[in-house]
């Protein structure tokens, strides 16, 4: 493994060994917790002063540590607070005495104990001290003094020994452990590293200049929940040759460049196979649109939706999804646009001259999505007339899925409550304002699912 590597494998393993530990760890201090009130009860009732005072001094430390970690998150006042508890159960033990059954109890439980839950230079640290304890109590002449319970012969020549075989094997399942979840961020590293330049290679096809078309001005962002997106979004220029690097920015955005239909997709699934399968989709829909440009938008859905199906063979992938198709100007200066929904979030219409939104939903005959096999879909198309200043808003559902803390969910009204407040402005500002309200309602709360947003404004 190169230097470089490695060095980043052994500062991201302590993190990886805290999360994967912060479960437990809450779990043995309430576990702690309850058997220490338990026995210092027991022990209150039989007037065992003794053990009631120790029993309750382990207890609230360890009352204290829960508190700390649930608060903090963090494991290093269990490291501190488990430490101290094992050495002064340890000295009392010795002190006061006890069966054999309970030294055979913490040969097993201390090693183990510390194994999981504490680093491994506080493992050695931590059990080299109980083994010293142990061995000077038992093997030295302290043991004849009152300091030291009169344990058996026996007892007192074989626990430390017991105890040091278990400490060495402990500590060569602690050093297997490290090394096992070494080899698991090694493993996790290669995997982003490849989702990465997944991510990459899928944002290079994805690749569209958002701006101004001929009496049009479109914008849109797509925000994956992780590197790679399963959400497809496509602008389709009157002659194919404009969606090639050879057609400058400048020209892109130079409002000569006539615009003939926009996709939104959505796929199934998330990770490296779905971003495949998007890529496919991509393909597809694209070269259907322009072989079909000029004949019926259900007619192309439905090819699109034959060829899917055919061309992923077995994979269970489907698309939901709006393929929309701009149609000429007319006299009045409005536009109609057509579009058919195959099973995904209704689109938002804005009308500049009421000041309204509304929700462009399907007829009861549509059903179906993209990709579905099982069900034989029925496309309905839909066509609207817009004016100098309307709006259409396309987005997935990981934009109303959403959710602030707490669990509140954005919802279709919150979109259009986060629209209406930015609709007023030109389009590239509006689409960073509205993405900006979102994370302001999400705050620290993650997603989970892909959020894309399609503005499509009529200039004409």
């Amino acid at each position: 493994m190169p230097k470089q590597q490695r060095q980043k494998q052994n500062k991201e393993l302590p993190e990886y060994i805290q999360k994967k530990n912060y479960q437990m760890t809450c779990f043995i201090c309430a576990a702690i917790m309850i058997e220490g009130f338990v026995l210092a009860v027991i022990s209150l009732i039989d007037s065992n002063l003794k053990v009631v005072i120790s029993t309750l001094c382990y207890t609230v430390l360890m009352l204290a540590t829960f508190i700390y970690t649930r608060i903090t998150k963090k494991l290093n006042f269990f490291y501190i607070s488990a430490s101290i508890m094992v050495t002064c159960l340890t000295l009392w033990f010795l002190y006061s005495g006890g069966t054999e059954g309970f030294g055979i109890i913490w040969i097993a439980v201390i090693p183990l104990f510390t194994l999981y839950l504490i680093p491994f230079k506080g493992v050695v640290a931590l059990n080299t001290l109980v083994q010293l304890f142990l061995m000077i109590g038992l093997w030295t002449p302290l043991q004849k003094t009152s300091l030291i319970y009169d344990f058996s012969e026996v007892f007192r020549i074989r626990f430390p020994l017991l105890y040091l075989f278990e400490f060495v094997f402990s500590v060569f399942l602690k050093c297997r452990i490290h090394k096992t979840e070494g080899e698991l961020i090694e493993q996790k590293n290669i995997l982003a590293n490849e989702i990465k330049q997944a991510s990459l290679i899928q944002k290079t096809f994805f690749q569209q200049e958002s701006g101004i078309y001929k009496g049009w001005e479109i914008a849109y962002s797509c925000i994956p929940m992780a590197g790679i997106s399963g959400d497809l979004y496509d602008l389709y220029p009157e002659k194919q040759e404009d969606l090639t690097s050879t057609t400058s920015p400048s020209e892109k955005k130079s409002g000569r460049i006539k615009i003939k239909g926009l996709g939104l997709f959505d796929t199934s699934g998330h990770g490296i196979s779905t971003g495949i399968i998007t890529l496919l989709a991509k393909n597809i829909i694209r070269q259907e649109f322009y072989e079909y440009m000029n004949k019926d938008l259900i007619d192309m859905m439905n090819q699109i939706n034959i060829r899917f199906n055919v061309e992923k063979g077995e994979l269970e992938n489907y698309i939901t999804g709006v393929l929309l198709r701009i149609g000429e100007k007319e006299a009045d200066g409005s536009c109609t646009i057509e579009f058919v929904n195959a099973g995904h979030q209704v689109p938002v219409l804005f009308k500049k001259s009421r000041g309204s939104f509304e929700l462009l939903n399907n007829s009861t005959l549509s059903v179906g999505a993209i990709g579905l096999s099982s069900i034989e879909p029925y496309y309905d198309s839909i066509r609207v007339s817009m004016d100098v200043g309307d709006e259409l808003i396309l987005y997935t559902d990981g934009v109303i899925n959403c959710c602030a803390p707490g669990g509140r969910r954005l919802g279709q009204q919150g979109i259009i409550d986060i629209l209406a407040s930015n609709i007023e402005k030109e389009v590239d500002v509006q689409l960073n304002d509205i993405i900006s309200d979102i994370a302001s309602f999400k705050d620290i709360e993650p997603s989970k699912d892909d959020m894309t947003i399609m503005l499509l404004k009529y200039t004409g």
